[in-house]
């Protein structure tokens, strides 16, 4: 897979690890790339009998996850058991090899912690999905092509990608170059025209990137906030798994937190920077 040489697979929930074992083999099987298990006990999310004496419990978890493994029929695949501070010991992981793509379980506080602190691709898991048939791609940002895009053309490969833009992913005025989305290049006059001609400017740029890459898309109105929306429009398509390509620190980037609140489906998070 272009760029990416490991799948990292950070969980804290002993119960849905086998569900992440499968997703994470399906995923390094078909790209032929090497498998990393990261299982961190954080003290404060489990109040269970089977996390009593500490040493005994990691062992138990480490057989438990090592036979797991084992069913996936994969070699080499290295398990890590820690105790504590789960967005730490990934971004430890991430320094030691820097071409990682994350793939996780959801878990309200945890994951959206480690979407703020690793910028790298990550899956979470809402479900217990075989395959992704209809993929739903907001994105907020041509620039998408440099890689993200690639990425997950690659990653989906065989399922129906459908573009998403929204016009309220975009600043007003769009001629401040520090706030610019950059679909549209920075020009002073751009401060003259109505906010409909802006709009209808975004439209047609996508409508061009969409057929320049042989992809269908939808672009909207806002009839909602950006996380609604987004949502709404991934239960309209029936979509197996929503994708969100953002660049840093947009509109859009900012929604990623409450978007994986509202979602019940997968989602898939890459960020250009």
């Amino acid at each position: 897979m272009k760029g990416i040489n490991r799948l990292l697979c950070v969980c804290n929930d002993i119960q849905k690890s086998q569900m992440l074992f499968k997703r994470a083999a399906q995923i390094a099987k078909a790209h032929d790339i090497s498998l990393t298990f990261l299982f961190v006990i954080e003290k404060a999310l489990f109040e269970l009998p089977v996390y009593g004496e500490n040493h005994e419990n990691i062992e138990t978890i480490k057989q438990t996850l090592h036979s797991q493994a084992k069913e996936t029929g994969m070699d080499g695949i290295v398990v890590f058991v820690y105790e504590n501070d789960t967005v730490g010991r990934a971004m430890l992981e991430l320094e030691h090899e820097h071409h990682t793509m994350i793939i996780t379980p959801f878990e309200e506080n945890i994951t959206k912690a480690l979407l703020t602190s690793c910028n790298v691709p990550t899956l979470i898991l809402k479900e217990s999905q075989k395959t992704y048939e209809k993929v739903l791609v907001a994105l907020d940002n041509t620039r998408v092509e440099n890689y993200c895009l690639p990425f997950i053309q690659t990653l989906f490969e065989g399922s129906k990608l459908h573009l998403l833009q929204n016009e309220q992913y975009f600043f007003y005025p769009l001629t401040d170059p520090f706030i610019s989305s950059g679909m549209i290049p920075y020009d002073t006059t751009l401060e003259m025209v109505e906010e409909e001609e802006v709009i209808g400017a975004e439209k047609s740029h996508f409508d061009l990137f969409c057929r320049q890459h042989g992809l269908e898309g939808t672009f909207k109105l806002s009839e909602f906030s950006i996380d609604e929306d987004i949502v709404a429009e991934s239960k309209k398509h029936n979509a197996d798994i929503l994708v969100i390509l953002a660049t840093e620190d947009t509109l859009l980037d900012m929604a990623v937190k409450n978007i994986l609140s509202l979602s019940k489906t997968d989602i898939f998070v890459c960020r250009e920077k």
